[in-house]
């Protein structure tokens, strides 16, 4: 049923159930820039029995039509009329990087869109180096391996750090550039302490792109919310240490979604 309703929007996503489950809540996946949906597969997959999961390509990534945003707010439209078009329920809502901060701005749009946020590796604001900005529009394939080179822990397997590089390039330097400068324009540092929905907070310990403290300074800022700094990963928190990760996950869905006991199931 939501499936056919995101294929009849020609919407990319990566899903975990075969079939969508009433009495299990939702939780809906946002990339990062120049990413796409596969990027969650260890969720969409290891976490189906927990919730009805879906990864969404944003537009202009993956296999979502269209050329990309060049701001922030555009997206967060974008998402919310995704959710009135397809949902009926509440979701949760995890965002990564730029798709945290696509969750930050919907959720302050409308404080009713979510049961509850998941905010991986990101931050109140996402400031981007001239040098990378400038780079991707005269350096594409370069700036980019550097870029991803910085996403990982140093001792990531070399394949993670071939495939991200790959992902990026993929994405083409028109939507990269778009998203990166779109990332450095938003600045919710005023105005994220009106997020009132319950949030969970997630980074790596060696994240170089969007550094702790990042997501210390939104823990100190959302009131209702807990902060987890995960170990051994970079940026690339969600793949490279993806089992604590659930686990997080997993205890904030059980601890939010009052209809679900403490294995995580519907009581």
């Amino acid at each position: 049923m939501i499936a056919g309703k995101l294929r009849e929007l020609k919407i990319g996503f990566e899903a975990g159930l075969v079939k969508f489950r009433n009495d299990l809540p939702s939780l809906i996946m946002i990339h990062g820039a120049g990413g796409s949906s596969i990027v969650w597969k260890a969720q969409t997959h290891l976490l189906k029995s927990r919730c009805n999961t879906f990864a969404l390509d944003l537009p202009g990534h993956g296999k979502t039509a269209g050329s990309g945003h060049t701001e922030i707010s555009e997206y967060a439209q974008w998402l919310t009329d995704i959710l009135a078009d397809v949902f009926d329920e509440q979701p949760y809502l995890m965002g990564h990087s730029m798709g945290g901060a696509i969750v930050q701005t919907a959720a302050l749009s409308n404080h009713e869109l979510a049961k509850g946020i998941i905010l991986v590796g990101t931050g109140p604001r996402l400031q981007v180096a001239p040098m990378f900005l400038d780079g991707l529009k005269n350096d594409f394939e370069k700036v980019v391996e550097t870029l991803i080179g910085y996403a990982y822990a140093p001792d990531a397997e070399e394949s993670l750090v071939r495939e991200g590089i790959k992902l990026m390039k993929k994405a083409g330097a028109k939507v990269v550039h778009g998203d990166f400068s779109a990332c450095n324009r938003f600045d919710l540092r005023t105005e994220v302490d009106q997020i009132d929905t319950p949030c969970l907070i997630l980074c790596g310990e060696q994240d170089k792109l969007t550094p702790p403290a990042l997501s210390i300074k939104l823990n100190q800022l959302i009131k209702n919310s807990t902060l987890k700094v995960l170990p051994s990963a970079g940026h690339m928190v969600m793949i490279e240490n993806y089992r604590m990760l659930n686990e997080y996950v997993s205890e904030f869905l059980s601890t939010t979604d009052f209809s679900l006991n403490k294995t995580g199931f519907k009581q």
